[in-house]
């Protein structure tokens, strides 16, 4: 089992455990896919409960997220989250993620470290598959 494995194990939607990228994809993300616009997503890990929140919506090829307004909706709602992660998707249907994708990233990392999250994936998805930044070794 790898780290990522170990990481989504804290996770169970509808009496199944999410065990990989590939799990929270297929039982969580397929159904958001929305192919006019890109979408935002933060998924709180509290104990055995896995919620997919959206919270930003974008044009064809982006969203902005702002940090602030991510936390502030994971401490507030969330207050016993210990780890969380984030997904978007790419209408045009390539998964690789985008500059911006990786700045986000980085920028998300660092602030759960300083506030005592444990940020497990950012994971780009369309309706021909997905990306997992914690399979590439990106988190």
């Amino acid at each position: 089992m790898n780290v990522v494995s170990a990481w989504y194990q804290v996770s169970e939607q509808k009496g199944e455990l999410i065990k990989s990228s590939s799990d929270a994809y297929h039982k969580l993300l397929e159904p958001l896919f929305n192919p006019l616009q890109e979408e935002f997503y933060v998924l709180p890990m509290v104990g055995q409960e896995c919620v997919a929140a959206k919270l930003f919506i974008g044009g064809l090829s982006a969203s902005s997220v702002d940090l602030k307004t991510m936390f502030r909706y994971l401490l507030n709602n969330y207050p016993n989250a210990t780890s969380f992660l984030i997904a978007h998707n790419h209408p045009s249907g390539c998964i690789d993620p985008s500059d911006n994708d990786l700045v986000i990233t980085k920028s998300i990392k660092e602030a759960a470290l300083l506030l005592g999250y444990q940020f497990l994936d950012h994971i780009v998805f369309s309706n021909t598959g997905y990306y997992s930044f914690a399979d590439k070794n990106q988190i």
